[in-house]
């Protein structure tokens, strides 16, 4: 082979290489599209079966119909019937003086046999009630975590969500690792997935024989990189979305945060998409499209971050992190926040809640007093987490806002402190109502049964 000729074989094998590479992200994006294996509680039941017995646990004297030869089919010009043909009778009569040695043998260590036999069949029941014993006992265990998942405990939920996101992100040649904590105060899982790098997708299909002799790729254009990348992390997210509504049985979620960091080489683990769901969101359509590109529309379409730009070193801020105590306001997400101040009104007699304006810092809201604890009249409430303090010329703002929207009564409510200007103006606008952060947290303690931290 010429120099040049081997140099034309080494680009073709580098090509081969890396349309294989191709190959198999294209398998995991068509497996990632896929709904994953049921772990809901009613698949993970056990059922006991039991087992027949080993030969050795039966004792029997040796049957005639186990040593009789097959007559078989008459040989061409061989008497019609077989009993009449020379070597079947000889076969026939080697049976028999088999069988007889056969009974003979039984009846001489019969005792033993039977003994042996016994032993065999005790310790085949012994195993049987042991198989029936475990399975009866892990489907004990199971209903028990049941009733704990029933009941919000956030271990057995965490257990059950987690069990669904293992099936789910164990793909041929891949493995996206899961850790689930779920809140209580907004029945809401946050979810942390370890996604594959973006060097998952072959920065070049094709090599080639350069000018100098050496073989160089031929970069694909990172336009088209990029976009294969966000479709397998689209795939992904949207799996690991799917898979816990099938595992939430019990209807224990009200939203999930899902956070997925990848590793690049440039910034390390880095958070390139953040999810922050509400169970209408992920019901209003399929989470598992048929195309692709499909799949990175729908994640685009639910409340999320993703990075524009997964090969440079500029991560995603999270919705929402994974905490251990009760959460503080700030490490809710804006929509476990929205969810909490409409649930905590709703409580105190607030109807026809309508979000008006939604963001990180807060939410504007308009809704009816039903007469129990609020006026029978249009309220304007104003929630917020951010600033820590609240000054005069907020609340005056919001006071126009009740104005501007012909409501009879207004609520600002939030998770800091107000200014004492902001007091003071607020006593000369009876319609308006400041909740500050001490007394909003007693109202989720006293209305929810829950707490907020900070």
């Amino acid at each position: 082979m010429t120099p040049g000729g081997g140099r034309a074989y080494l680009a073709q094998q580098y090509t081969e290489v890396a349309r294989d590479a191709e190959q198999r992200l294209e398998e995991l994006l068509a497996l990632a599209a896929e709904p994953s294996p049921a772990v809901d509680f009613d698949a993970l039941q056990r059922t006991y079966e039991s087992r027949p017995l080993p030969p050795e646990a039966v004792a029997e004297p040796p049957r005639w119909v186990d040593y009789a030869p097959e007559p078989g089919p008459s040989a061409p010009g061989a008497p019609a019937k077989p009993l009449l043909s020379g070597a079947y009778q000889q076969e026939l009569a080697s049976a028999r003086l088999r069988h007889q040695r056969a009974l003979r043998e039984y009846r001489d260590h019969e005792k033993e046999l039977r003994g042996l036999a016994e032993q065999a069949r005790l310790v085949h029941e012994q195993e049987e009630q042991q198989r029936a014993r475990s399975v009866r006992e892990y489907n004990e265990r199971l209903r028990g975590y049941r009733a704990a998942y029933e009941e919000g405990e956030p271990a057995a939920v965490e257990s059950v969500l987690e069990r669904a996101l293992a099936a789910a992100g164990r793909l041929p040649g891949l493995e996206v690792p899961a850790r689930v904590s779920f809140r209580p105060l907004t029945r809401t899982a946050v979810v942390d997935l370890v996604l594959p790098s973006p060097a998952v997708v072959p920065p070049a299909l094709e090599f080639q024989v350069v000018a100098d002799g050496g073989v160089e790729p031929v970069p694909r254009p990172r336009s088209e990189a990029e976009a294969r990348y966000l479709q397998l992390v689209a795939r992904l997210v949207l799996r690991a979305l799917d898979a816990l509504l099938a595992a939430d049985t019990e209807s224990q979620l009200d939203g999930i945060v899902v956070n997925g960091r990848a590793v690049t080489a440039e910034a390390g683990e880095t958070c390139v998409v953040s999810v922050d769901a509400r169970r209408g969101d992920l019901y209003a359509r399929t989470l598992l499209p048929n195309g692709h590109g499909e799949a990175v529309a729908r994640l685009r379409d639910l409340p999320c971050l993703l990075t524009e730009d997964p090969y440079a070193p500029v991560a995603v801020t999270p919705y929402a992190v994974a905490c251990a105590a009760a959460p503080a306001p700030e490490e809710l997400s804006p929509g476990e926040f929205a969810a909490l101040i409409a649930e905590l009104f709703e409580h105190l007699g607030l109807d026809e809640w309508e979000l008006r304006l939604h963001g990180r810092d807060g939410l504007l809201a308009l809704g009816q007093g039903d007469g129990r604890q609020l006026a029978e009249a249009p309220y304007v409430v104003c929630a917020a987490r951010r600033p820590l303090v609240v000054g005069a010329e907020v609340v005056r703002n919001v006071a126009e806002v009740v104005e501007e929207e012909s409501a009879e009564h207004g609520i600002w409510a939030t998770t800091g402190s107000f200014h004492p200007d902001a007091v003071i103006a607020a006593a000369s606008l009876p319609q308006l109502r400041l909740i500050d952060g001490g007394e909003l947290r007693a109202l989720v303690r006293a209305h929810l049964g829950a707490e907020l931290g900070g």
